[in-house]
């Protein structure tokens, strides 16, 4: 019988020699861990002025409703019309339910006369019908009904040459100017700027700083230029033309259209201006000078109906009527003009100040538009 339990405790040994050694060591004593503290909430940063008026234009902005409402809706804000003050009674209203003080309008001027496109259409009707993109020039007079006329072309750039079209124009629509080049685009209409030119603006210098230049000097090529110009349109006056016709700048049917130009009475006949003030503050000019009429002057001296054809349509009619077409247009033209108020308003609203209560920052911008 010892036989047998030797090899049993022989047996049991050689189990106990070959279990893993971890099974033989007792478990090292844990070393307890402190408790994690949760950090103290750090005050929440107030924003600057220049990141709150960030917030305010990516999230909050007014701009395109304000742009819709005063394009869309109001439409075009001519200098004294009815669609400008309308405009300055939606803005300042506007201004008001944002929370600005003391929002109002603040009379200027006088400017002189305003001024609504009531009606307008214009087409060729011989010898053929051609549909115009055209445009009247803000304050032109009327037709008083359809005007129907032979269309002339004026190709003269010097005085000289005008005298060939003398006893021609009673009664005719004028083309008053030469034909204007179209040229192809290339490029595109478009274009970034490069970073380096986006820093250039931001370090360009504070013009007040700059040395005064000469705003609105001309060259004497330019000088020369607006000389004649005066010169064709006394001209068509005098020969009793029915209807200016110029060729629009810009293509692909965009036409730029500004104010119609007014024939200057004869230097004999020009009262001074210290015995007869204009009526728009835009064309006083010195005691005693010889007076520059405006459009919208009230006692402006009657002058044709003036229109601005796209210059692909202009060319077009030169051209015919160069190559011996008779060309017949029929024009459209109701307007209205107001003069019971000469004065122009400006929208005016306060924010007001804190610490710097006693400075006064000004912002401000266009709020009229061409017509």
């Amino acid at each position: 019988m010892m036989r047998p339990r030797i090899a049993a405790l022989l047996l049991c040994s050689l189990l106990l020699t070959n279990l893993p050694a971890r099974a033989q060591t007792p478990s090292p004593t844990q070393t307890p861990q402190p408790a994690q503290q949760t950090p103290a909430p750090q005050p929440t940063p107030t924003p600057g002025v220049s990141e709150r008026i960030r917030d305010e234009a990516m999230n909050r902005s007014q701009v395109m409703q304000t742009l819709s409402y005063l394009t869309d809706v109001i439409g075009p804000r001519l200098t004294n019309s009815p669609g400008m003050k309308r405009a300055n009674e939606w803005t300042r209203d506007r201004l008001t339910s944002w929370g600005l003080q003391n929002a109002r309008l603040e009379a200027w001027g006088p400017f002189g006369r305003g001024w609504t496109l009531k009606r307008f259409s214009a087409e060729v009707i011989e010898p053929q019908s051609i549909p115009l993109v055209a445009y009247p020039k803000a304050w032109s007079p009327g037709t008083k009904g359809p005007l129907v006329a032979e269309v002339v072309y004026v190709d003269a750039t010097k005085e000289e040459e005008l005298q060939k079209y003398k006893g021609r124009l009673r009664g005719k629509i004028v083309l008053t100017a030469p034909l204007r080049e179209v040229k192809a685009h290339f490029d595109a209409e478009a274009a970034r700027l490069t970073e380096k030119q986006l820093l250039d603006l931001a370090n360009a210098p504070d013009p007040a700083t700059r040395p005064a230049g000469r705003r609105g000097q001309q060259t004497p090529e330019q000088r020369a230029a607006a000389a004649f110009g005066a010169k064709k349109l006394a001209f068509f006056q005098d020969e009793g033309a029915a209807m200016l016709v110029d060729p629009g700048r810009g293509d692909g049917g965009t036409i730029f259209v500004s104010g119609a130009s007014v024939p200057q009475p004869p230097p004999a006949n020009v009262t001074p201006t210290a015995a007869a003030p204009p009526s728009g503050g835009a064309a006083s000019a010195a005691a005693g000078a010889r007076r520059t009429f405006r459009a919208w002057d009230r006692d402006a001296p009657k002058f044709a109906p003036q229109i601005v054809l796209s210059a692909e349509h202009y060319n077009r009619l030169a051209r015919m009527s160069g190559l011996g077409e008779k060309v017949s247009m029929s024009v459209n033209l109701e307007v209205e003009f107001q003069d019971a108020d000469l004065m122009g308003y400006n929208t005016v609203a306060e924010i007001p100040g804190g610490d710097l209560k006693d400075e006064v920052v000004m912002l401000g911008g266009h709020l009229d538009s061409w017509h």
